[in-house]
């Protein structure tokens, strides 16, 4: 299981060099949470340098998302806002990362493996019969923003759905909270919750929320207390169906009146959770939200 994350600053992480097989070109990464039991990792990569490889097949469900700068998949380019998921065990098609590019990426269930070949088709042809649904390549800036549904009366939050995997509900999309967006209430889900803040700003329980601002938060480990300081933006990806479990009338440190979900159920009430993972410009944390 990856750690607790909650919040470190992107530019607080030291780069390494980008852990990305059969590559050509000069690329870093910094290391955002990592899974050493299975290889899962959520990176920031930066190209010093044009970088890029051939077809080949994923040893992880990938996923690349440009926040700056460009990259070409297939000879398909891909600004700002471009994405591409590939299922683990599935052919991509050959990727370049511009120089000067800052791209997120993600490995799920599996490390950073890659089979080279030559191209699509004999990638194709060698790939897994069972590799699912085939890849996904979406500009988010021709988008259009949807309004999410909420429960409570709460400002409307915004989504823009980049992928949601039909069998485990696995998904990623961005989030848009307008200026003045606010929940009181502590939450929890089911399922692990990590995001990267992409613009604005946020007052948040566990620290300042802005640009670069990233966290994950393992299944049902409460978090709450938002306002949104300016119009927000974020990339968010969850490991299955998001329910939000709601406590109010919490206590201090630990505890409360459970409002839609059984405190009994061992399979749903919150957990006790570690100190998270922070980084240093993130401010001074009271401990609120535990």
């Amino acid at each position: 299981m990856r750690a607790h994350v909650e919040l470190i600053h992107e530019d607080d992480y030291i780069f390494h060099a980008g852990e990305l097989p059969y590559g050509e070109g000069k690329i870093l990464e910094r290391r955002l949470s990592t899974d050493e039991e299975d290889g899962s990792s959520s990176l920031s990569l930066h190209a010093t340098a044009d970088w890029g490889r051939s077809a080949g097949i994923v040893h992880a469900d990938t996923e690349f998302y440009v926040v700056e700068g460009s990259m070409l998949y297939g000879g398909q380019e891909l600004g700002a806002g471009g994405y591409v998921q590939v299922p683990k065990g599935t052919a991509m098609d050959w990727l370049k990362i511009r120089e000067g590019s800052r791209v997120l990426h993600w490995r799920e269930y599996g490390d950073c493996g890659f089979d080279p070949f030559t191209n699509l088709g004999e990638a194709s042809a060698a790939a897994s019969p069972e590799s699912g649904e085939g890849v996904t390549v979406m500009d988010a800036e021709k988008m259009e923003w949807t309004e999410a549904q909420s429960v409570g009366p709460l400002t409307p939050l915004y989504i823009k759905l980049l992928h949601r995997d039909p069998k485990t509900g696995f998904y990623t999309r961005l989030i848009r909270a307008p200026k003045g967006w606010t929940d009181h209430r502590l939450a929890h889900h089911p399922c692990y919750e990590e995001f990267y803040t992409l613009a604005g700003k946020m007052a948040y329980n566990f620290g300042d929320i802005d640009e670069g601002t990233y966290c994950f938060r393992p299944a049902r480990v409460k978090h709450g207390h938002f306002v949104a300081e300016t119009e927000i933006d974020w990339i968010l990806r969850s490991d299955g169906e998001l329910t939000n479990w709601y406590t109010t009338d919490e206590w201090v440190k630990y505890g409360g009146h459970a409002e839609n979900y059984d405190e009994h159920d061992g399979h749903v009430h919150p957990i006790l959770s570690s100190l998270p993972v922070r980084s240093r410009s993130r401010g001074e944390w009271s401990g609120d939200g535990m």
